[in-house]
């Protein structure tokens, strides 16, 4: 069913891990190897429906596999469609960020302080109840935790941290650039379903197509995002990225080439996005999003090389 609220979101950073890092939390079953991966396209926009994102939720559920990989990405990002089991056991990681962004239901995240009983538990943590629309960015070496799950969902966006950019430059407006933090390094940062729609509302009352949340190692940025009906069709020489629709309507149009001089896409792929869709757009590829009613997504941009 399709749902036009910000909790299919309710949060992207994604994408490609190598074994070592995967410690089993990102594993696509519990027993056994996880299923063959694509890697992510690099010519070519790649789409996922709402019904195919809830539809791997549902068989982790149903199967107890706590995660469903869309894609390995470059840059060693990686997207994946999540769950927790209860008793899944803190981590943290050495070279990778987590950014979780939650879709469904509850559950009390416990982050920050160290690692306890031999990484059992965590001492001196930070706990808060996540809900769906939330958003928790977790860098490298922080202890987190999930727990008092009841129904909960979330997209995971894992990068690597160790080929370290300097930060993308998207402008806030449609002028210059507000200021945006750069993520935490040593503890979480984590933002309210609340604290989204109203950076929605408030793009929306001003006209500014784009509120970001911070810029990360990688040169990757999360994104609180609309579509204004004269925005050009793009291309990014180095930079992919990945839409997260939350709400409304619109149409994606995709591949192809600039034509008019920038004006259109010759020859594209049209495909209507709605909430819960999930769209990647590698570098080089022509893309535009048009007959917008009530568009909203979250959009993960990020180097590639």
């Amino acid at each position: 069913m399709r749902n036009n609220t910000v909790a299919v979101v309710g949060m992207i950073g994604m994408l490609g891990l190598s074994a070592a890092i995967l410690q089993g939390q990102q594993a696509g079953q519990r027993a056994g190897g996880a299923a063959a991966v694509s890697d992510a396209p690099t010519n070519k926009a790649a789409f996922w429906t709402n019904d195919d994102i809830q539809a791997r939720w549902k068989d982790n559920e149903a199967k107890h596999v706590i995660n469903s990989r869309l894609f390995n990405g470059p840059t060693n990002i990686s997207a994946n469609v999540r769950i927790v089991a209860d008793d899944d056991p803190p981590l943290t990681h050495d070279t990778t960020a987590d950014l979780w962004i939650m879709t469904a239901g509850t559950a009390t995240a416990i982050t920050d302080g160290d690692l306890a009983e031999g990484g059992k538990s965590i001492r001196n943590p930070v706990k808060r109840t996540v809900h769906a629309g939330d958003i928790l960015y977790i860098p490298p070496g922080v202890p987190h935790h999930f727990a008092d799950n009841k129904g909960f969902r979330a997209l995971l966006i894992r990068f690597d941290i160790r080929a370290a950019a300097q930060p993308a430059v998207q402008s806030g407006a449609r002028g210059a650039a507000a200021a945006v933090p750069d993520a935490p390094t040593n503890k979480t940062a984590f933002w309210t379903n609340d604290d989204i729609q109203a950076r929605w509302k408030d793009n929306e009352a001003k006209h500014v197509i784009n509120s970001r949340l911070f810029n990360g190692p990688t040169n990757i940025s999360a994104n609180v995002r609309i579509v204004a009906d004269d925005d050009p069709p793009l291309t990014h020489d180095t930079t992919a990225d990945l839409w997260i629709m939350t709400a409304g309507t619109a149409t994606a149009i995709t591949d192809g080439e600039l034509a008019e001089g920038g004006k259109s896409i010759r020859n594209p792929v049209k495909r209507t996005a709605h909430a819960g869709d999930i769209l990647y757009i590698p570098p080089g590829v022509a893309h535009h999003f048009a007959d917008n009613k009530g568009f909203r997504a979250l959009l993960i941009r990020f180097d590639t090389k």
